[in-house]
């Protein structure tokens, strides 16, 4: 008898995705026994090269790249498996908060990636557990929609692989790490990047198509804001994630353009797990964080505000930071 259970998470700023699907063949109440015994995992290296195979096996019949084995996922997964076992609990999120992303960066891994991770048991199985085990537990995720979601996503580069076993029961985890995709797209659709010059000009047209359906004026694009958009961006990408925006917005203006403008307010948003383009995807995506939030609408949808730049940067590993400054001219 088996049982699966499924959930991506992503890093996040300002914003953040979470999904979480459940599926597989019911199962009853697992047996409680009052002997302790040992926990069993088997030939944790020889299972952990089995599970890659088959589930790269997978990703090859649909034309996916294959993934490679990430310490920090496999320490992740392993640790989870054997928690399960030692608590008798079978979910995601551990009794206190620790969720799959959670683990993964605390064995080191990056909050810019999207983290997936299929988790599944069993009772009555053999033990230690061997290959056909891992082999089954690969059949049942993939006949199920959202574990086969998670093994088939794209966006991913790395994989980990935990199994646990004590008196019948076994538990193993599988979790996933990359890039991922820009939002609001996944797998069997496509977003098209955009060119860096042509990014500020396309995210102002989206702002102003939403003014104008509550009536009001639009903003104009303005190539100095752009710029000041642009010096405001983290030096780093390492700090993608942890740019606010709040740095001295004047003293990010070119120098013969500080005496032209009367106000300026910036207001930024940051997306991990995100993909490594910056797409027309990511610009509709940044917009609804900045119209959706009371914090910025106020101020992306004032009419006191009728000039703006938009610059965005991407740190290549699923991490990005968009940043738009408004201004009123003299």
């Amino acid at each position: 008898m088996g049982e699966l259970m499924t959930m991506g998470q992503t890093g996040a700023g300002l914003a953040g995705i979470l999904r979480s699907v459940v599926g597989g063949a019911g199962l009853g109440l697992l047996a409680m026994t009052a002997q302790a015994t040992a926990i069993e995992t088997g030939d944790l290296n020889a299972l952990r090269e089995k599970a890659l195979a088959v589930m790269n096996a997978d990703r090859a019949e649909h034309d996916l790249p294959p993934l490679s084995l990430e310490e920090s996922l496999n320490a992740a997964a392993q640790a989870h498996a054997v928690e399960m076992i030692e608590e008798d609990y079978f979910a995601h999120v551990s009794p206190d908060g620790v969720s799959p992303q959670d683990r993964y960066l605390d064995e080191g891994g990056s909050r810019a990636k999207l983290v997936e991770e299929n988790i599944a048991r069993c009772s009555g199985c053999p033990l230690p557990p061997g290959e056909e085990r891992v082999e089954s537990f690969e059949t049942g995720w993939m006949n199920s929609p959202g574990h086969r979601r998670n093994i088939l996503a794209e966006g991913l580069e790395t994989f980990g692989f935990g199994i646990a076993g004590e008196d019948g029961r076994i538990v193993a985890v599988q979790t996933f790490a990359g890039p991922g995709t820009s939002p609001a797209h996944g797998p069997d659709q496509s977003a098209e990047a955009v060119p860096q010059a042509q990014r500020s000009e396309e995210m102002i047209a989206l702002l102003n198509q939403a003014r104008e359906r509550q009536g009001l004026s639009g903003l104009k694009s303005n190539e100095t804001l752009a710029q000041t958009a642009q010096a405001l961006l983290p030096e780093s990408s390492d700090d993608i994630l942890e740019q606010d925006g709040e740095q001295d917005l004047f003293a990010a203006l070119p120098e013969e353009a500080r005496n032209d403008w009367r106000s300026l307010r910036v207001v930024s948003a940051g997306c991990g797990g995100c993909g490594t383009e910056i797409t027309d995807s990511d610009l509709r995506f940044f917009k609804n964080q900045w119209l959706d939030n009371p914090q910025f609408a106020s101020a992306v949808r004032s009419e006191r505000f009728g000039q703006a730049g938009a610059a965005f940067l991407s740190n290549g590993d699923g991490a990005k930071r968009a940043i738009l400054v408004l201004g009123v001219a003299r």
